[in-house]
């Protein structure tokens, strides 16, 4: 419903858009290229009720760079990139055939994103406060590695994850220049994939004593929360 709502919304901004656009003369510089960091309020992965688990997350700095071309003052068509890392440390337990086994373990996300997005801006003081709303796709890896009972040490690594994702996104550029500018925004994601699905790992360092294959598949294994993610956005553009 809210995904329709939006939808619906930036489908009246482009209409109204195109009215708009008849009474004002074409855009001077079609082109703006941009570069960006936001930060991200998410870790990416989803907790499993069997473990109880102490978190310590680093939430993600994405750096991002996009290049927009303005088919009109009102309207253009925007591309994005960007790539982010977040770390995340955990301290957990599970009632093993064995009896209490501690892990304390990390992960490495790294999250890559590509997307088109229609936008829609409005002439406000010396800047544009543009509206566009967007579909992507996104790539995410995890590393793992992890320490347990007697020193002994682990690394997996999982497949990438591939999967889509819809894009909300408000900013406002403010040009003290003509053609350089500054920019602010907010963006907000959501991923076609419904609940979390486990990565598929690869092992790199086995665990001894036959352990690994009941570790892997009820502990150890991150279930992927999906690319849902609230990011706030800063940068630099320049039209050309």
């Amino acid at each position: 419903m809210k995904v329709r709502s939006l939808f619906l919304t930036v489908a009246w901004l482009f209409l109204l858009s195109f009215c708009l656009d008849a009474q004002v003369k074409a855009p001077d510089s079609r082109w703006v290229a941009g570069i960006g960091f936001g930060f991200s309020m998410s870790s990416y992965i989803q907790n499993q009720d069997s473990i109880r688990e102490e978190r310590d997350a680093i939430a993600p700095i994405l750096v991002e760079t996009t290049l927009e071309y303005r088919l009109s003052r009102w309207f253009s068509l925007t591309a994005q990139f960007s790539y982010g890392q977040s770390r995340t440390n955990q301290m957990q337990s599970q009632l093993l055939s064995e009896g209490l086994y501690p892990f304390l373990y990390s992960y490495r996300i790294q999250t890559a994103t590509a997307l088109i997005a229609p936008r829609v801006q409005f002439r406000i003081w010396q800047g544009d406060f543009g509206v566009a709303l967007g579909l992507g796709r996104y790539r995410q890896w995890y590393d793992q590695s992890s320490y347990g009972v007697g020193g002994w040490q682990y690394l997996v690594k999982y497949k990438g994850v591939n999967n889509d994702f819809f894009s909300f996104r408000t900013d406002y550029t403010y040009w003290p220049k003509r053609r350089f500018g500054v920019a602010i925004g907010f963006e907000a994601t959501e991923s076609f994939g419904g609940p979390g699905r486990n990565a598929f790992p690869e092992i790199r360092r086995p665990l001894p004593s036959g352990l690994e294959p009941q570790l892997v598949a009820e502990v150890l294994q991150p279930r992927i929360r999906g690319y849902s993610t609230a990011t706030i956005w800063a940068g630099f553009r320049y039209r050309f």
